[in-house]
């Protein structure tokens, strides 16, 4: 039972002095007020480490590796400590003395609302808005009627995509940028317009312009976070396969699931996803998630919804004690799988650009330019082309057209 009771403290100062490690990582990249608040956490995690290594000595002096031949001495000697029970994540059960309990009590209270104001702050705080005056002014200026438009369903996908891609804008102050953008826009389209008037334009081709310049403006703020977690997604998905095939063989050596990430992150092998995975390092070790919550909560907010899957299963075999490295090995698999008919899409629609490539920019070209030249040298049709500007102009769109394939081709390549 004291062994018990000894290894349960031996944990927990462990949990202690990893948070206070995190706490110190978290302090060098932290700004003025947010340094004053993980100064306080870090005060209340030593005094924690102390309460609970104060009462090892105690459970040390009363283990006994002999039975006494007295049986008086045998007698268990009464310990004047508690098995306090925490609600936190972190913290399941730490044994303290007597005199330290409401102290470790308040301690915890004090971390958890610290931790409950900061997720506060960043979820209320326009930190983007606040050091950018183009963002600021658009608040200013419209930030009833973005708070207004936000609520609507039209703008429901917007605000998943800008947490998804990772974004600390609020939907309301990109709205308000959005908004003022395009009355800029439609500005700069009445002056373009003024202008062109003197030129005695149509007057359909400059409303044209005043329309169109706002227009295409907000259909490209509207569409740019959707785009970037398309983009995410993408390469997430591409890196998935080999990362999960790593995982699974770091989690055959029993190693503890957490420090699977860490091990990952180390690696710097998979760029797009290690923004999630720092993601869910950030829950654990700053916000006092255990594993499974912050692989719950980082699943709804992932860009790659293959990602997302992987940290719930994750998360289920953690919780129902399945064996890890086997449920990362049948994932790999599946996604191996996916990935080589991926490939093979690639492959065939390589293949069918290849002969459009061979039509278009070999023959095609060919052709016309000995059509062009017997026309010329016949003058029929009025060509009147030069052999030479003949094959200027050949040579010219040719390659655009290479340029045009070789563009289509390298963003359609996976990168794995």
């Amino acid at each position: 039972m004291v062994l018990e009771d000894l290894r349960k403290n031996v944990l927990a100062e462990k949990t202690l002095v990893n948070n206070l490690v995190a706490l110190s990582s978290f302090h060098k990249k932290a700004d003025g007020k947010k340094k004053k608040e993980i100064e306080k956490q870090a005060q209340l995690t030593l005094k924690q480490i102390k309460m609970v290594n104060s009462a090892i000595p105690e459970l040390v002096n009363s283990i006994k590796i002999f039975k006494p031949i007295n049986p008086e001495i045998a007698k268990e000697t009464k310990l004047d400590l508690i098995n306090l029970k925490t609600n936190t994540s972190d913290l399941k059960e730490v044994i303290l003395k007597k005199e330290h309990e409401d102290s470790f009590v308040k301690t915890i209270k004090k971390n958890v609302d610290i931790n409950e104001k900061q997720e506060k702050q960043e979820k209320n705080s326009e930190a983007v808005s606040g050091s950018n005056f183009y963002v600021k002014f658009s608040n200013r200026l419209f930030k009833n009627i973005s708070l207004n438009l936000s609520k609507k369903v039209f703008f429901i996908n917007l605000k998943s995509d800008l947490r998804k891609m990772g974004s600390l804008m609020l939907v309301s102050s990109y709205i308000s940028i959005t908004l003022m953008t395009i009355l800029l826009m439609f500005l700069l389209g009445l002056v373009i317009a003024g202008a062109l008037i003197f030129f005695k334009v149509n007057y359909m081709v400059l409303l044209g312009v005043i329309v169109l310049l706002p227009l295409v403006t907000f259909f490209i703020f509207y569409g740019y976070p959707s785009s970037s977690v398309k983009s995410l997604e993408k390469e997430i998905n591409q890196e998935l396969p080999f990362m999960t095939i790593f995982m699974s063989a770091i989690a055959t050596s029993g190693i503890e699931p957490s420090k699977i990430f860490n091990i990952l992150l180390s690696s710097q092998d998979y760029p797009a996803t290690s923004r999630e995975i720092k993601k869910l390092i950030t829950y654990i070790n700053f916000y006092g998630y255990d594993l499974v919550g912050a692989l719950r909560i980082v699943s709804k907010s992932c860009p790659s919804e293959r990602l997302g899957l992987l940290f719930d299963g994750m998360a289920t075999s953690i919780t129902s004690g399945g064996e890890l490295s086997s449920f990362l090995n049948k994932h790999a698999e599946t996604l191996l799988f996916d990935y080589r008919l991926e490939r093979e899409k690639y492959t065939r629609l390589a293949e069918t650009f290849m002969n459009i490539y061979i039509s278009v920019v070999i023959a095609a070209p060919m052709i016309l330019m000995v059509l062009l030249i017997l026309m010329s040298l016949t003058g029929f049709g009025g060509a009147g082309l030069s052999p030479g500007f003949l094959t200027f102009i050949i040579v010219f769109a040719i390659s655009l057209l290479n340029v045009g394939f070789l563009t289509f081709l390298n963003l359609k390549q996976p990168k794995f």
